[in-house]
């Protein structure tokens, strides 16, 4: 394999996805952290830890939401980058119904044992009333959170990662400015801030849904057949586990805080988690920037373009957590005051509990982000490993110090339960991360050995830069055995497809860089070419005179384009 691959067009279609994922990230936490702030400060503090209580419920429903949609979009990328868009609009019609169908089903399921459901969430009789009145709103809009969350991945995925932005930003203004209406100036307390949540949801989907509409996206058909859910399911599993433990993990700790460092407690807990949301943000922002891109990457068969990607994600997430874990570290006592709390014993175990729980956060995220790698990768056994782990031995382990400090005496800081947890899956790991054979990289064992050989290199967009790759490639499809003629034919396309791009694409872009890529694979020779231009598809246009790429057409066996990441992908194929 030979390789002069730069990071620039993979770590562009990575940003061009994190703005959208972040913010879609934050439609499924900032609802809460906003009722729960302005409960806070409007009612007490009870309401606010009312809301926590309530989030095993949330939780659970994006769980689901997170086995049907990150397991059907990373299906659907690679089917995309198989040139298989049939295959992936199958993939979103059925993600899109079953999640509609599963969130109608728990509506019912919630309401019709509410009080059995309220009384399990919420063993405090003071505060029992604050959860009944909030949840029984918020599973009502349980079909509209579920599709909301599954749109928004493939609306990302499929390349319009701006309407995402739009949905979101005037979601997340509908939240705020409708609660403040409805808690303060009409007074209907928990059921307006649920109420307030729920119309942000169906914002979000009036400015998703006509994105379908438009030619040449995912399109939508009532499903025959629900024989791709085994697969979809099998994909998002690791996710969908990961997720409904957290739910689980909550309700563990809650009734943990409760029983062993009472209403403090439970107080300081539910600021955690709500500082958890701002971490979750981060994570499934980069999880899922990474993963459409990785998908696409990987169907094509492109395992150093998943490398330069995950780095890059990897790269955001350190510097985000890092600067979120300094506020918890330095800033304990400010970040009670938003909260309400600036004295007594609730300020004195906030101060302790921060700076430990955001040792939690680094390593969390920091581990959790492998999951998809594995699983893109066939690790499916590793990816469980997290999936299992990381919800309920933090949760063990906050159990066991507040016993130890609570009951027994011990001077230990229970807080740093969770961070003892995170250790140890990360101690349970390593040893099956090392048992594996073949040529990985370290850790995350992404495939250094490609399926096919491979020159892989990126030009800078000039004549010379492309003459200089050009006779690169010559040589080295000459030391691989491809005869005379093949080469000049596949030398005559490359030079007509990268010329235009730089002649009529990239305009003044010189910093910009052009990837190509050539496979051999048994019979078959694959050329990929991608840069950043205005978008153009060669295989149905061509400016100027067309005589160049219609030369290009007439020398190649087939050519498939898209238009992805805002960035042209070219796939021309010959046989030997």
């Amino acid at each position: 394999m030979t390789t002069r691959r730069s990071s620039y067009l993979v770590a562009k279609a990575f940003r061009g996805f994190l703005l959208a994922s972040v913010l879609t990230a934050a439609a499924s936490q900032v609802g809460t952290l906003i009722d729960g702030l302005m409960l806070s400060h409007f009612i007490n503090a009870g309401a606010m830890s009312a809301i926590n209580l309530t989030s095993p419920v949330t939780q659970t429903l994006f769980a689901l939401c997170s086995l049907l949609g990150v397991g059907g979009s990373m299906l659907a990328g690679i089917a995309i980058g198989n040139h298989d868009r049939g295959k992936a609009s199958s993939l979103f019609s059925t993600v899109a119904s079953a999640a509609v169908v599963l969130g109608l089903a728990t509506a019912v399921a919630c309401t019709l044992w509410l009080d059995p459901l309220t009384r399990m969430l919420c063993p405090d009789e003071a505060l029992i009333g604050y959860t009944r009145d909030y949840l029984r709103v918020i599973v009502l809009a349980a079909p509209a959170y579920m599709l909301m969350v599954v749109l928004q991945m493939f609306v990302t995925l499929d390349g319009a990662p701006r309407r995402v932005t739009l949905a979101v930003c005037l979601s997340m203004a509908c939240n705020l400015a409708l609660d403040y209406v409805f808690i303060v100036i009409c007074r209907w307390a928990m059921t307006g801030a649920a109420i307030a949540t729920v119309a942000s949801y169906l914002v979000a989907l009036a400015v998703l849904a006509p994105h379908f509409a438009k030619p040449e996206t995912l399109r939508f058909s009532l499903p025959r057949t629900a024989a791709s859910l085994g697969r979809i399911t099998s994909m998002g599993l690791p996710f969908g586990i990961a997720t409904v433990l957290i739910a689980v993990q909550i309700l563990g700790n809650n009734l943990v805080a409760i029983r062993y460092l009472g209403e403090t407690g439970i107080v300081t807990l539910s600021i955690c988690l709500y500082l958890l949301m701002f971490s979750m943000i981060i994570l499934t922002g980069s999880l899922e920037s990474f993963q459409p891109v990785a998908a696409i990457l990987k169907g094509s068969g492109d395992n150093r373009g998943v490398a330069l990607v995950l780095g890059r994600a990897y790269r955001f997430l350190g510097v985000s957590l890092s600067l979120l874990a300094l506020l918890l570290v330095l800033a304990p006592g400010f970040i009670a005051m938003l909260f309400g709390i600036d004295s007594g014993e609730p300020l004195a175990m906030i101060r302790q509990a921060l700076p430990a729980y955001a040792v939690n956060i680094l390593l969390q995220c920091s581990i959790y982000l492998l999951i998809p790698v594995y699983q893109i990768y066939s690790h499916k056994s590793l990816a469980y490993i997290i999936s299992f782990g990381q919800p309920l031995l933090p949760m063990l382990f906050f159990w066991l110090m507040a016993w130890l400090a609570t009951e027994c005496g011990a001077g230990v800081n229970p807080w740093w339960g969770f961070a003892a947890g995170q250790l140890a899956v990360a101690l349970v790991l390593l040893p099956f991360v090392a048992a594996r054979k073949g040529s990985h990289m370290p850790l995350t064992l992404i495939d250094t050995d490609n399926p096919d050989e491979l020159f892989d290199i990126s030009i800078p967009p000039s004549l010379q830069g492309m003459n200089e790759a050009l006779r690169e490639s010559d040589e080295w499809m000459r030391r691989q055995g491809i005869d005379e003629k093949l080469r000049v034919r596949i030398q005559l396309a490359c030079e007509e497809c990268v010329k235009n791009i730089i002649e009529h694409a990239l305009g003044r872009r010189t910093r910009s860089r052009i990837d190509m890529r050539i496979a051999l694979a048994g019979e078959d020779v694959k050329v990929v070419i991608r840069d950043e231009g205005a978008p153009f598809n060669p295989v149905e246009n061509d400016p100027g005179t067309g005589m160049g790429l219609m030369l290009v057409r007439k020398t190649c066996d087939a050519q498939h384009y898209e238009y992805l990441f805002h960035q042209n992908i070219l796939t021309i194929e010959w046989m030997r």
